[in-house]
């Protein structure tokens, strides 16, 4: 998820900027901007892992963003949150069928569903969503090349040349019957499409919002506020305040209207981990999406009943700029171009330390990119372990004894984030102290962070990801050349050969040895620095229910209720 990061993913902030960006508080902590006190039945009050930085399908990575799709919308398939890594279930699919060869997928839609304004909701509607993703690349967009001619369809709409649906494996039967075709069988095909790239949308409400350059077509982002959208999931945009709130409330129209329990939802930005706290221990906010270091080890050591701590499916890492060149460095080659560079700054973080003294939620340190024991009989080639010596050696041999000659590099971190802010800290006082390199401390505003990362206008990043579906693929593919979540410059040959190697081969054994190899060279190769294994800490009362915890950090909005 989770570029989602987090993104990520998931790509992700833990709570976010200074003291209620955009928005205000009291001195208690008591935000201005609540408008339902927590605790009352049929509605619900939280503060989410940040602001909201889009809610166009096409751009969006961050788990803050899928948390309000979820609600706002639906696909061919929801989560189950009564399984332990809520699993794929049927949603807007009244029927599934596959073929034989398990290349062919017929879906066949729920008579009942609808969209907030009334009109049905169609197959119509995924092929004008799915095409769209392809005409207009995202970051998700190469989650589309399992379908056939997915890949060759936008090359070619991207070079301006005649595109002919007919070749593309999106077909529309008819109005309640869409049939997909894939290059070869995907096992985790039901993950993607309860994942919010592959949700539908409505064309019509969208056409006055159309943008048409050189004959290529995008939407102006205007299309995805309160008074222009129209959705199809459980709940209805209501309200967006930016940076202060935004107001969902319950969808009468929506086809499983009647096992919705909650009338109104409001995410509250608060970006201050202190007021967040006061504010929920006020009651005013029933959950907490994500709670901040300093504000969990408190908790944690007090045993209050309100936090939750649970394993989770994302790795916390440093990201590294592999160009040759940079343009914080102009015409100097980047240091970070150098695998031995790269290991030496690897081998000189003391991980341990990190989960020890800053995070201190029970993270182990990361021994790998993909964390361990989601997947049967995998194992991991671990990342180069702490070794001062041999880093300083490696540093000598790339050109640096000492750090001689090492030009000054900055690490960036979105600046809401305080624990990314204690890493970034640790990390240039340790290279500083124990290799004589000089990098320094680059806060962002969450937003710019974002794009500084995804347009590699950055030299290093703290970052992360969550998978987005249970399958290797969803941390190997981030990594591949044509993928937008791939913010390190790096990106051999081989490594997509493996991958498209792993897409093609139907015994299970070998795809999961093909996609080890791939991730082998993300951990020896080090364009990502791993540092820990996630987990997710929230903080709720007794009172609130279906808030499951879980490795994907996922809500199903229908399920939670406030009693």
């Amino acid at each position: 998820m989770l570029k989602h990061v987090l993104r990520a993913g998931f790509a992700c902030a833990l709570m976010a900027l200074v003291v209620f960006t955009g928005g205000s508080c009291d001195k208690s902590g008591n935000a201005s901007t609540t408008s339902t006190k927590a605790g009352t039945p049929g509605a619900f009050t939280f503060i989410n892992r940040g602001d909201i930085i889009t809610l166009d399908l096409n751009q969006m990575s961050y788990i803050q963003d899928f948390r309000i799709m979820y609600a706002l919308r639906e696909g061919l398939y929801t989560y189950d949150p009564n399984t332990a890594f809520f699993d794929p279930i049927p949603a807007l699919a009244k029927d599934t069928a596959i073929s034989a060869d398990k290349r062919v997928w017929t879906f066949t839609l729920r008579d009942n569903a609808k969209w907030t304004n009334g009109d049905p909701v169609t197959a119509g509607d995924f092929a004008f969503s799915w095409k769209l993703m392809l005409q207009s690349p995202g970051e998700y967009t190469y989650l589309f090349y399992y379908i056939k001619n997915a890949k060759a369809y936008a090359e070619a709409y991207e070079a301006g040349k005649p595109v002919s649906d007919d070749e593309l494996g999106i077909k529309v039967i008819d109005a309640k019957t869409l049939q997909v075709t894939l290059d070869e069988p995907v096992p985790f095909l039901t993950d993607l499409l309860a994942f919010p790239p592959y949700y539908p949308r409505h064309a019509k409400s969208m056409e006055p919002f159309k943008v048409s350059t050189n004959g290529k077509v995008s939407y102006d982002a205007k299309y995805t506020l309160p008074e222009n959208v129209v959705t199809n999931g459980p709940f209805v945009f209501k309200k967006w305040e930016q940076h202060k709130r935004l107001v969902l409330e319950k969808d009468p129209g929506y086809w499983d209207a009647a096992n919705v329990k909650l009338n109104r939802i409001e995410m509250v930005v608060n970006d201050d981990p202190q007021s967040t706290y006061v504010q929920f221990k006020n009651g005013k906010v029933d959950w907490v999406a994500d709670v901040a270091a300093d504000s969990a080890a408190k908790l944690k050591a007090e045993n209050n009943p309100d936090l939750h701590v649970a394993p989770a499916y994302g790795t916390g890492f440093l990201t590294l700029n592999c160009a040759e060149k940079i343009a914080e460095l102009g015409d100097a080659k980047n240091p970070l171009s150098d695998l031995r560079v790269r290991k030496a700054l690897a081998m000189s973080i003391d991980k341990q330390y990190i989960v020890d003294k800053i995070t201190r939620m029970g993270e182990t340190p990361a021994a790998s990119y993909v964390p361990p024991g989601y997947f049967k009989d995998y194992v991991s080639t671990p990342v180069p372990g702490y070794n001062l010596s041999e880093a300083k050696k490696l540093l000598a041999e790339a050109g640096y004894p000492d750090g001689k000659g090492f030009p000054t590099l900055t690490i960036s971190y979105n600046s809401e984030n305080t624990t990314r802010k204690s890493i970034a800290e640790f990390l240039t006082q340790a290279w500083a102290r124990d290799l004589g390199v000089k990098i320094e401390v680059r806060p962002l505003e969450q937003q710019t962070y974002k794009r500084e990362v995804h347009e590699k206008r950055y030299t290093l990043a703290t970052v992360s990801w969550y998978g987005d579906y249970m399958d290797l693929s969803t941390w190997t593919d981030k990594y591949l050349s044509n993928s937008l979540n791939n913010d390190s410059n790096w990106g051999p040959p081989q490594y997509d050969a493996l991958c498209a190697q792993a897409a093609k081969e139907p015994d299970e054994v070998k795809r999961r040895d093909l996609l080890q190899k791939a991730e082998t060279m993300i951990n020896t190769d080090l364009p990502i620095i791993p540092m820990y294994y996630y987990v997710n800490v929230t903080l709720h009362r007794e009172n609130v229910k279906g808030l499951v915890p879980n490795a994907k950090n996922l809500v199903v909005w229908k399920n939670v209720s406030v009693e």
